[in-house]
């Protein structure tokens, strides 16, 4: 869910990472980068919803 696009090409740019890692079998930080990717779109979408005032 990016709301700007700053978030949307960090978002980008940490897939990419995680997607490189996952290739090259370091599983276990790729379980971690992904379990980060994911708390924070949602932190993001928490804010979006219940902060950002348009």
């Amino acid at each position: 869910m990016a709301s700007s696009k700053f978030s949307a090409i960090f978002f980008l740019i940490l897939y990419a990472v995680l997607l490189f890692l996952v290739f090259t079998m370091h599983n276990m930080a790729a379980m971690y980068l992904m379990a980060i990717g994911m708390f924070l779109e949602a932190c993001e979408g928490v804010y979006c919803n219940f902060f950002h005032k348009n």
